[in-house]
């Protein structure tokens, strides 16, 4: 059986003030009259034979709002944040053997469906006949410095879908990102991976087995889940399993990708005026080029004489910077203590 896991428990707090843990960005819609979570079941529904939902016990009443025909019991909760290798590990104890796993986030951005059901048919077919874990590598349209990067080594498969991977990059500067965009050798890490059950399983006991261990112990004693989870280890998916895996494999895609990631993402993404603007809600403006506008609120807000700036507008808060500068937010989480 294939089965989706939908990873739904971030707060997305790179895009505060709109994003935040009374409603997390999954929650959100950019540039479509429907939520990404939604966006995301829609489209997974379509490719898989059961969907299961890994999030936080808080976010579960925005779940059911949202998507109130999302079975409850496909619900897993997560007893606290411990990155995404535990949250998949815990996800996978809800997987049979020989199910073929699909772990796709709840919060990007993906357009042309049908080429998008293509990749991940792809991905699934291999992981069904091969004992590898499979991500998928978004082919770059620019030299970006905001994402990890996979480098693919030789073709896997005949029709050149498959690729062996060959390392691992973490986010580049801009001079190694024009170089790694320029070879044509490299993919961005999109965070969305195939694998067989077992496989996976096998490879967690292998470099990961505190975490492998915990969940075996997990299925003899769910009801001490709180329990064993808080002594797992935080780490990434990435960090802790799929760069010290020798079996990786990557399929690349080609359709649009945006992990919405910052609002620097979300100018990308929306539609311009012939300013060059990207416009949510009610402004006067004069003279404004180029920049993204954003009002979560009721009062119509005035901007004028000004190219290149994000502004946006909540009732949590307010937010203003240069287009390009926007993941400088972390800094203003830690002002405001998380």
């Amino acid at each position: 059986m294939v089965k989706t896991l939908i990873m739904a428990g971030g707060i997305g707090e790179r895009l505060w003030p709109v994003s935040s843990e009374k409603r997390p960005k999954q929650f959100h819609h950019f540039g479509s009259a429907k939520t990404m979570i939604e966006e995301t079941i829609e489209r997974m529904e379509k490719l898989t034979d059961e969907l299961l939902i890994i999030t936080t016990r808080e976010q579960f009443p925005l779940i059911q709002y949202y998507t109130p025909l999302f079975k409850g019991d496909n619900v897993i909760f997560e007893p606290a944040g411990r990155n995404t290798a535990p949250a998949i590990a815990l996800g996978s104890t809800r997987f049979e053997d020989d199910d073929i796993m699909v772990i796709v986030p709840s919060d990007h951005i993906i357009r042309d469906e049908e080429t998008f059901l293509r990749t991940m048919k792809t991905a699934i077919e291999y992981a069904g006949k091969h004992e590898a874990l499979v991500t998928i590598g978004i082919t770059p349209t620019s030299p970006n410095t905001g994402y990890g990067y996979i480098e693919r080594g030789d073709c896997l498969n005949e029709r050149e879908e498959v690729f062996a991977v060959r390392k691992f990059h973490e986010k580049p500067d801009y001079e190694t990102a024009q170089q790694y965009f320029q070879s044509g050798k490299f993919y961005w890490n999109s965070g969305m991976f195939v694998w067989k059950k077992k496989v996976f399983d096998s490879e967690l006991s292998k470099h990961l087995p505190e975490l492998y261990e915990a969940m075996l112990e997990l299925k003899k004693n769910p009801s001490r889940i709180e329990e064993i989870y808080e002594k797992v280890p935080r780490i990434s998916i990435d960090y802790g399993l799929m760069e010290k895996s020798s079996n990786v494999a990557t399929v690349p895609a080609n359709f649009y990708w945006n992990d919405i990631g910052s609002w620097d993402a979300v100018y990308e993404l929306l539609h311009k005026d012939g300013n060059g603007n990207a416009i949510i809600g009610k402004f006067s403006m004069y003279d404004v080029k180029n920049c993204l506008l954003v009002n979560y609120t009721q009062t119509r807000v005035g901007i004028s004489s000004i190219e290149g700036y994000i502004v946006v507008i909540s009732t949590e808060g307010t937010l203003v910077c240069r287009r390009g500068e926007s993941q400088t937010i972390k800094e203003i989480i830690k002002q405001q203590g998380g």
